[in-house]
């Protein structure tokens, strides 16, 4: 009965951990930090019971997890707007305050692992005349001004809207489609003036939304009365951006460009429309770099060629690759009482069970679609 108490504490241990780890991923510390607490607990739990070399291997596996997460309690905490997903109602500041919440990221284009040509379109469109504004000025151009970026799921768009905000160390917006509509008569248009308007309150703010085809779908593509509304006053708000008084930089994201009313992305709105690929051979070392930092790698491990391995593999991907390489050792340690480095063969068992989220047929239709082609857009699975 005690060797059975012992593996239930070791499996709750190690499925707490995981939920950890991707809540970490995420962003999110707070619920990290009581998954690696409760990981640690029953870790401690188990060492209690343990002897020998098991006791002491899982006692200080419980320990480094509290260390890991007294550091999440001391580490900036994600802020970004919607954790309540409410929309608000005429007149509700309570309710607005739940979602427009603005946050300032920590993170720059220097960890953004590769896409130096997006990151050079986004300085110059973005950027550039920020941090070179005598030259903006002399040459006409204007701060401030919207982007999309389209591309596959998983390849940074959302990173790569937090690093702008960091790079200009601005107020940063980050808004789900849900929490702008609402079913009420007018709330959705006033969702929309509001969240402008607050942002218009910062020297320098930046609006992100993702899935932007859900607020600004082909209008008559759509049935929704809410959409007619919407769709204008979105534009409407787009239009002032040379009206404003401080610097607004909107970032649009979207995995369907072919679905956004063309209205939206015309000169003076979202004018520039940057294609976001997969990960090349680079920025895959380079992703596999930042997520193993301070692991305990074997000599027979190549990042190099781990990510020859991983052609086609997202960002997203490859971030899954190194904690499931991970989490496979932290496991085999917890069963076995025995830390160990993690091998070249660890990364091929994960690899074994893993495909790239991105289709070749999608990533075609993305590729014909930055081109200029005009493509069918594929049915909805």
């Amino acid at each position: 009965m005690a060797a059975e108490g012992i593996e239930k504490l070791l499996a709750e241990a190690a499925r707490d951990f995981r939920a950890g780890a991707e809540a970490k991923a995420r962003g999110d510390n707070a619920p990290a930090r009581q998954y690696f607490l409760q990981a640690a607990e029953k870790l401690m739990l188990a060492a209690g019971r343990s002897q020998g070399r098991l006791r002491e291997t899982r006692k200080r596996l419980a320990e480094e997890l509290l260390t890991e997460a007294q550091a999440l309690k001391h580490a900036p905490p994600k802020t970004a707007a919607g954790t309540h997903g409410r929309p608000i109602s005429i007149g509700d500041d309570e309710q607005a305050a739940s979602w427009l919440v603005q946050e300032r990221p920590n993170v720059t284009f220097a960890d953004v692992a590769g896409l130096e040509e997006v990151k050079e379109q986004i300085r110059l469109k973005l950027l550039y005349p920020f941090t070179h504004p005598e030259y903006a000025q002399q040459y006409g151009i204007k701060p401030g001004g919207g982007i999309l970026l389209f591309g596959p799921p998983g390849t940074g768009k959302t990173l790569i809207a937090r690093a702008v905000a960091g790079e200009m160390q601005a107020a940063f917006f980050a808004i789900k489609p849900s929490e702008i509509m609402s079913q009420w008569v007018g709330v959705a248009e006033q969702n929309f003036a509001r969240l402008f308007a607050e942002a218009n309150n910062y020297p320098v703010s930046v609006i992100f939304i993702d899935e932007l085809e859900a607020l600004a779908p082909k209008r008559r593509t759509s049935i929704s009365t809410v959409m007619q509304r919407v769709v204008p006053q979105l534009l409407a708000e787009l239009d002032g951006f040379d009206k404003r008084e401080n610097a607004l930089l909107f970032i649009g994201a979207t995995n369907e460009p072919w679905a956004i009313d063309r209205a939206v992305l015309r000169p003076g709105r979202l004018d520039r429309l940057i294609y976001v690929p997969p990960p090349d051979l680079p920025a895959r070392q380079r992703i596999l770099e930042l997520n193993l930092k301070n692991a305990p790698l074997a000599p027979d491990v190549s990042l190099a060629a781990l990510a020859v391995r991983a052609e086609g593999f997202s960002g997203a991907d490859m971030t899954s690759l190194a904690q499931r390489a991970r989490e496979h050792v932290f496991f085999d340690a917890i069963q076995h009482g025995v830390a160990r480095q993690i091998h070249a063969e660890d990364f091929q068992n994960v690899l074994s069970e893993m495909n790239p989220s991105i289709s070749t047929q999608d990533l075609q239709l993305f590729e014909k679609f930055a081109g200029g082609e005009a493509v069918k857009p594929p049915r909805r699975r």
